[in-house]
């Protein structure tokens, strides 16, 4: 049997972790603002960061890209100009994809 409970609670700290850092872009935006290769490091990090595997690489996030889930913006004008993006909006990703995978919303009408 799974612990449902366990689901649940993971879940409402994914949520909480995306509310804080959404008040964190938005008390200090530059804070929240990540080159690809910090994006990568962020998901190594916070994917091996208790023992973890490393699951959230380069392909997942250029996946978000494509699908439409993240949305990284040029930092410049040229084409050559560092893609940049949103911690939070990549924390809204993992917990959404966490969610999904989770199966967290069975028996809802979400």
């Amino acid at each position: 049997m799974e612990n449902e409970q366990y689901k649940v609670r993971k879940f409402l700290q994914n949520v909480a972790a995306c509310g804080a850092a959404k008040a964190i872009a938005t008390l200090e935006p530059k804070s929240d603002q990540l080159t690809q290769r910090q994006a990568y490091a962020f998901l190594r990090k916070r994917d091996t960061e208790f023992g973890g595997q490393w699951e959230h690489g380069e392909a997942w996030l250029k996946r978000k890209v494509q699908d439409g889930t993240l949305k990284p913006r040029r930092k410049g004008t040229k084409q050559n100009s560092p893609l940049i993006y949103s911690k939070a909006e990549i924390l809204q990703a993992l917990a959404v994809e966490e969610a999904i995978r989770e199966d967290i919303f069975r028996g809802t009408t979400l």
